[in-house]
């Protein structure tokens, strides 16, 4: 008789404990499932008949700081209508698994805020087991509610040397449909001709990238390519920096050449105009820029049209080549451009995704496994 002893709830589903004993490093439990009859799988009727015993040795999650292992005495059916022999389910481990997946949700949990080899050496088990219980609980993203119908694509530098990724977003719902490497057109067409259905998608967000508006068209023809419009004011500012060729300027004139004129006080719009007044070149390079602001300010596609078209008329005249490039670009880009009159959206969303990408990767001092980083990027979907 036990005089010394406590009783703890073993907490698996379906099991039957049969005994347990605690040793000095490890605590081990024989069990069995307490169903008497079991479904075949081949006429779907229950037998009770038992073909054969079978004992497995399977590991659980601690307890009081010593491993746990469980000896499943497993049975082995026969059909009595059509002879089939099948091994009874194991709703406490899962098909052919070694582990339950009480021991799999722990090892998961410690992974996100831990590294995989410190985990793995905590719980006593292999570094492999850790990585395939993180994906099992972490890594599978869960299929969408309804179609997507807007969405994001964008790139992200994964290492050095321009080793870039692609993330498609729906921009809706803001979850991730997508991440893969590359961002070549063959692989943003292969993404999505896997993910993004041709008959539900109307529009697609993306930045000035030829290879992105190629793979859109070629895969999804009926869908609306519209330009992110931080990317396209972002080429006016890039061409006023190279104007003013990156010359610093007496106290903070540089900040004021790149605000919008409407955020400033009377104080830095003075210092703004005698800035402008001591460089001709450089006030025209401003009213370009703020010419282009200007076209997001129009309440209807025609006039944004007319004051587009006006823009790059006067930018290719202004004789400044950075402006002239810039609006080579626009004239190119011009439908992508006035498609946000019809779908105004942005890839802000997408923006700020990719932005945790990018510090994740920074304290992580990079990534050399390319699935590994995969793993870090959905964790981290997860717990946004």
């Amino acid at each position: 008789m036990l005089t010394d002893a406590i009783t703890v709830r073993l907490r698996l589903p379906g099991l039957v404990v049969l005994g347990a004993q605690e040793w000095g490093d490890h605590i081990e439990i024989v069990a069995r499932y307490g169903n008497e009859e079991a479904p075949c799988p081949g006429c779907r009727r229950s037998t009770w008949q038992v073909h054969q015993w079978h004992g497995q040795r399977k590991r659980d999650a601690k307890l009081w700081g010593k491993p746990v292992w469980v000896l499943v005495w497993k049975r082995r059916f026969r059909c009595r209508r059509c002879g089939k022999v099948f091994m009874e389910t194991d709703p406490a481990c899962g098909r052919c698994r070694r582990t339950t997946r009480r021991l799999r949700r722990t090892v998961a949990q410690r992974a996100d805020d831990a590294t995989v080899r410190s985990v793995a050496h905590e719980e006593r088990v292999s570094e492999g087991l850790v990585q395939r219980s993180w994906l099992e609980e972490r890594a599978i993203i869960a299929s969408a509610q309804r179609p997507h119908v807007f969405l994001g694509l964008d790139g992200f530098c994964a290492r050095r040397l321009s080793r870039m990724w692609t993330g498609l977003w729906d921009l809706e719902t803001r979850n991730p449909v997508a991440v893969v490497p590359g961002e070549r057109q063959g692989d943003v067409q292969t993404m999505l001709e896997r993910y993004a259905p041709r008959d539900t998608v109307r529009a697609v967000v993306m930045d000035l990238s030829e290879a992105y508006r190629q793979a859109v068209q070629l895969v999804l023809p009926d869908a609306a390519c519209v330009a992110d419009k931080f990317h396209v004011l972002a080429l006016a500012g890039r061409a006023l920096r190279e104007v003013r060729g990156g010359r610093r300027q007496r106290g903070n004139v540089a900040w004021l050449l790149h605000r919008g004129v409407e955020r400033l006080n009377d104080a830095e719009c003075r210092r703004l105009v005698a800035a402008l007044e001591a460089d001709p070149a450089l006030a025209k390079a401003w009213a370009l820029k703020e010419g282009l602001r200007s076209v997001y300010r129009c309440s209807t596609e025609a006039e944004a049209q007319a004051v587009l078209g006006a823009w790059v008329c006067d930018a290719q005249g202004s004789g400044l080549p950075p402006f002239v490039r810039a609006a080579s670009t626009l004239r190119r880009w011009r439908r992508e451009v006035l498609n946000y009159w019809r779908h105004p959206l942005t890839n802000a969303v997408v923006e700020g995704k990719h932005n945790r990408v990018k510090v994740l990767k920074r304290r992580a001092y990079g990534y050399r496994n390319d699935r590994t980083f995969l793993l870090r990027i959905l964790n981290l979907v997860h717990t946004d």
